[in-house]
Formats: C-alpha cells, structure tokens, sequence
C-alpha cells in the first residue's frame, strides 16, 4: 500500500510540479496517474485549469450523477474542494471541515472547531461563510470565523495545532490559507469595519508566525513596524486617518514557483467607519486596494499597483501567474480582474503596469495610460462616476490551450439608466460568463445569464468550462466557443467552485450547492438567487461520464409571508428606522432593503426579518437591545461591541423606528404575497 502510495503520488509531481510535501496521511483510494486538485486553483498559479479530458466536448452529454452528500447546516458552501490521494477535504460555514471520499462520498470524518459568534459583530458575520482550506504533508489546515487558524491531521481529524491570527474581539477569517514554501499564509476580513489588514505566514509543522506584513499603517505615535509603512502614512490624509485600518487580505494570495515571491490583493479603506467615528480621510491610502508582492521567505516587500482611485472601490480578488508573449516577448505576469472593471497584466517580477482593459463599459475610467500607470478618468460632466462591481471574488479560469481567461462578470443593460443609480440591486444587472482573451484586450465570446451573481470558474483540456449558477443551474460550456453542451437544473444556488479530478482512472467533476456567501448577508437576495433556488438542500454533487445515480430533484416548498402585526406608526417614524437599520449595520447581515433568504432560517444562517414570528416581535427589546440572541451573533445594540460601534448606542425609541421599518417591509411583502396569489386564482 505505502508503495503504491508513493508512487502515484510521484507521477503527480511530475504531472503538475507539486511537492512532494502535499501527500495526504489519509488513508488513499488513488491509482498512479490520477490527478488531484492539491491546492486552490489546482496549480499555485491559481489558472483553475485542469490537463483531464477524458470528459471532453464530445461525450460531456454522457455526464450522470456518481454520488452526492448532503452537508449540515441552512448557510449554503463557497468554499474550493482539495482533492490529494482520492480524499475531498471542503469547508463549511461556522468553519467546519469535511474530508469525503472521492470515488463514493463516504464521509469519512467531519471537524467542527466550536467557532464562538458573540465576539465581534464582523465575527459573527464572517463565521457564516469559509473559502477552502489547504492541505500540506499529511495536515489540512482552515481559517476560522473568530480568528484562528487551525491545523488538523488528516488521517484523524484531531487538532494538531491553532495559532490566533487576528483579535476576535474585532473581526474574524472568511478566507482559504494558502502554502508557501513550507508556510501557511492566511488573512483576515474587515476592512469595512476599521479593522486593520495584514497577511500572515505561519510554520507549517509548529504553527509558529514567521512573519506578517502589514498593508497599512497603524498608530504613527507607536513608529512604523517598516520603512514601507512611513512611506504609505505619507499617503494618508486627516487627522486620526490611522484608525481607519483597512486593505484587508481575506481572499486573493498567489504564490509564484517562478519568482518565489507571494502576490495579494488587498480590499479598500472604508469611509463609512470613519463617519462613524468622525474621522476624515483623503489620499491614495496605500497600501489599500494594492497588489502586493512580498517575498515567501520573509515577508520583504517588493513591489505594489494601486488598482482603485480615491472614489472608486477596487477590491483586489484572484490573482493568476502565467507566461504571455507580450508585443514579440515573452513576460512572465500577473493576471487580475478586480472589482472596478478592469483586467489588468502587470510584469511579476517588477509590478510594471503591462495592460489594463475594461471587460465591460465602465463609467469611472475608460482607459489606463500605460507609461504612468494611471486610469484615464471620465469627468462627471461626461458621465463618468460610481462603478458597480463587474467582477467579484468568485474565481476565473486560464486555459493555455485556447489562449483565454474566462471570467464570472457583472454587467448592465446599456438602455437600463437607473441600474447604476440602484447599485448592485438595480434592475438590468445580470451575469456574463466572458472568455477574455489577455493578448488581443477583447472578448472572445460571451454568455449572459438570468442574475447577476454566480459561480466560480474551471476550464479543462477537454475544451470545457464549468460554472453554477445563482438560478441552480449546473452548466458546461465549450471553450473555444462558449457553446452550452450540458446543464443540470440542481434546484439550489450555486456560490462555489467546481473542481475536476481522476481516482481509480476515471474523471470527476464536483459541485458544491446551496445558496452561500458572505454576499447572502449584505447584498439583495434577488441579485443572487430566485425564490426557488434560496430554498435548495446544502449537497456536494459528484459527475462522471455514464453516472447511473438518479438525481434526487429536490421538492421545494416557497414559504408564505406571516401576517406582520399591525403598523401602528406614520411614515416619518418608518423613514427614521430605515436610516438607523443601515447606520447600525443591520443591512450588513440582513440584507439592503431586507431583501433576505426569503424564510425565518436559522442553523447557521441569518433568517429574513420580513418573516419574523409573533413571538420575535413580542421579544423585540430582549433580542435588539438586551442580546437575549448574541451567542447565536447577533449582539444586544443598546451595549454594542466597542469595537463595531464606538459611539452608537441604540435607544428605545431607536429601537421602535427599526422595528417600524421591519414591519413596513413585511407587509409590503405580505401583500405583495397576496396580491400575487389573487391574480393567479383570477388567470386560472
């Protein structure tokens, strides 16, 4: 068995340049030859490209359900399965840690770390979603929503180590760590809640932090921990514009084989914690809405490109490594597409700004000159303003055989003038699936779908791409062409990644689904899942070709809006409490408009106010001001966390215009309920 092992496990390496140190301890159902997806992005440059093509473009057709698993919990997965030695290990929301067998779905341990929820207001928010977990020699390591990161061992699921990688009294970890040379990196979330960003490395065997790099400067009385912090503080303007914090690394980490180097992305510095506090801040606010690279052994800086401007947000996602001929020349280079639009190539080694193209019309900036690295801006005279998000954190795909990178996108209706108005709600935002190709700055092809938010993205050898959808639709289409080959209606909101991999000589291709993300908490449910696909069952779902397990539809069942108790106040007291539902950040976690899950969910999720129960609007006061709910996350607002909220402190009176507004909000739906059922009866 251990010789079997081995070998398949240096075929591998050979296969894809992996080191040998990802062998999992778990026991193996592999063959030598098969391919795994050992790391997040299956490669470290991140391209989500997998050499199988034993399921290609000509029998995808054939593709039949092999086995699924459901998975605990109301909060669907995000999270990028690790596929080493036939083993699945996948994350969960409140952190958890599944490890699946891959040839049937044997579960064969699940880890549950007991993430604590009622220490930060962020915590209880990043708790609900997980990004993936990493998996080094024999240890499968996750982040947790209050903090830690976490060392299991594979074979047994018993905690090995946990170091703290952030204050939980402040924020929590919503990321997948990555592997550098012997060292776990992880991140934390945060920058919209004053919390300072920072990227940490930890040795892999102790859990001992080797080094942390700081992406923007704190107290200017206490020094700077670098001479690149006292060069960035120059770059922030206002009195007390340290206490803003931000440029949080929570998700895109990139180590290069290449250069050696670790490249991030880091999230902006947010303003509204600063009109909380008082406190205004102008300036570039380095290191902020960067790309960083760092050196893997030590942390030492290199270079940086600032991506967002001063008024537009430009949250750093996914970053790609991959080799391009550039103008006649080969370039080794960074691939990236962050929020504001744009795709950007920048030279690995020395950060040069190498392109920069919009994948879709902005209306900030519609060109970058390329000597001074320099969005063109479009002055607000000509139109120019608030950019929605184009692309998300859900990751793209790079396929060297077709030249491509194919790109989970936002996009509006050209002839739809309030949608920007409406921001990520507003009618005429949908989604586009956009095979960008790097070289020629344009758009091979593309294909639109029903809502705005989706999957993420992998491309294969066997000329496929892959894709969930927010509708619950399982989709593959063709590469070259972005012709659909095969789709399945799953009947849940798909918020993950897909992943392919061979064990026992035959290809599979899993699918995490059920409606997920931290972006279920703060954005309108209708911009990421229809009422059908919000109530979908939690499942991994695993294809392979002639798979004879019959589907198992889900039955789903819309629940009825409750009857809400009666308004009993004017529409001034209803105005007030919308205003005081988004200063006390309840939009954060119940969803803009409370535009929510659509149901009074729990276990792990955050249930809809609109279909509250009597006995929850009895307990008002208990649950809003007492914290009769803050072990379940949700903290009593007449002694907020310090932190979250430094001044606020939520009167009665406060209390009663929210509740206004809650009820407001759930007669609208009620009636709207009603009003739909009658014309259905009138029609039939």
């Amino acid at each position: 068995m251990n010789t079997r092992r081995i070998l398949g496990l240096a075929l591998v390496v050979v296969a894809i340049g992996v080191a040998v140190a990802l062998r999992s301890s778990a026991d193996s159902t592999a063959k030598p030859g098969d391919i795994n997806w050992l790391v997040n992005g299956r490669t470290n440059d991140s391209k989500h490209f997998s050499p199988l093509k034993q399921i290609n473009d000509q029998n995808v057709g054939n593709l039949g359900l092999a086995w699924y698993l459901d998975y605990d919990g109301a909060m669907g997965i995000v999270s990028e399965p690790i596929v080493v030695d036939g083993v699945i290990y996948v994350s969960a929301p409140l952190s958890k840690v599944y490890a699946v067998e891959a040839s049937t779905g044997k579960l064969l341990w699940k880890y549950d770390p007991q993430i604590r929820l009622d220490q930060a207001l962020n915590g209880s928010y990043s708790a609900r979603t997980n990004g993936g977990v990493a998996v080094w020699n024999g240890k499968v390591y996750v982040g947790t929503g209050d903090c830690r990161l976490i060392a299991i061992d594979a074979a047994t699921a018993k905690k090995i180590w946990e170091a703290t990688v952030c204050e939980p009294q402040q924020t929590g970890i919503t990321g997948a760590p990555r592997v550098a040379k012997g060292k776990i990196l992880m991140g934390y979330n945060g920058s919209d809640d004053g919390v300072r960003g920072a990227l940490a490395a930890y040795d892999a065997e102790t859990g001992k932090e080797v080094w942390r790099f700081w992406t923007v400067p704190g107290d200017p009385s206490k020094g700077f921990e670098t001479k690149e912090l006292e060069m960035a503080s120059k770059t922030w303007f206002g009195e007390g514009s340290w206490k803003i914090g931000g440029g949080d690394v929570w998700h895109a980490i990139t180590y290069d084989d290449a250069t050696g180097l670790v490249i991030f992305g880091t999230a902006g510095a947010d303003v509204g914690y600063g009109e909380m506090t008082g406190v205004k801040i102008t300036g570039e606010k380095l290191f902020s809405q960067c790309i960083i690279a760092v050196k893997a052994d030590t942390g030492e800086y290199l270079w940086h490109f600032q991506t967002g401007t001063e008024n537009v947000h430009s949250e750093n996602n996914q970053i790609m490594m991959a080799d391009l001929m550039i103008n006649g020349e080969k370039r080794h280079v960074a691939m990236t597409a962050p929020k504001n639009g744009f795709f950007y190539i920048l030279d690995a080694k020395t950060g040069r700004l190498l392109s920069a193209k919009p994948l879709v019309k902005t209306t900030w900036a519609a060109s970058y000159d390329l000597q001074t690295g320099r969005p063109v801006l479009i002055p607000a005279s000509q139109g120019g303003g608030k950019q929605w998000t184009v692309h998300n954190w859900w990751p793209m795909s790079y396929s060297s055989l077709t030249g491509v990178v194919y790109i989970p996108s936002t996009d509006r209706r050209s002839d739809t003038k309030t949608a920007l108005e409406a921001g990520e709600g507003g009618e005429g935002l949908f989604g586009r699936l956009i095979a960008w190709d790097p070289i020629a700055e344009t758009a091979r092809w593309s294909v639109e779908e029903q809502i705005s938010v989706n999957g993420g993205v992998i491309s294969t050898a066997g000329n496929l791409v892959f894709q969930g959808q927010g509708t619950g639709e399982f989709a593959v289409y063709s590469a070259d062409a972005g012709k659909k080959l095969w789709s399945i209606q799953t009947k849940s909101a798909i918020d993950s990644t897909p992943v392919t991999f061979s064990v026992n000589g035959e290809q599979y291709v899993i699918t995490s689904v059920g409606w997920g993300s931290g972006s279920r908490l703060f954005a309108p449910g209708r911009t990421m899942a229809t009422a059908e696909s919000k109530r979908g069952p939690n499942r991994l779902y695993a294809f392979k070709l002639g798979g004879k397990v019959p589907f198992p539809t889900p039955h789903i069942e819309i629940p009825p809006v409750p009857k809400p108790p009666e308004l009993k106040v004017g529409p001034e007291t209803v105005n007030k409490g919308e205003k005081l539902y988004v200063s006390f950040y309840c939009e954060g976690c119940h969803s803009p408009g409370i535009d929510g899950s659509g149901a009074w969910v729990e276990d792990g999720a955050i249930p809809d106010l609109r279909y509250a129960s009597p006995e929850v609007h009895k307990d008002w006061y208990g649950i809003v001001l007492g914290g009769s709910h803050w072990s379940k996350g949700m903290p009593g607002l007449a002694d907020p966390p310090k932190f979250a909220f430094p001044k606020a402190h939520m009167t009665v009176a406060e209390a009663d215009a929210v509740h206004a507004y809650v009820i407001s909000q759930a007669w609208k739906a009620y009636k709207g309920e009603q009003e739909n059922a009658h014309t259905k009866r009138e029609n039939y």
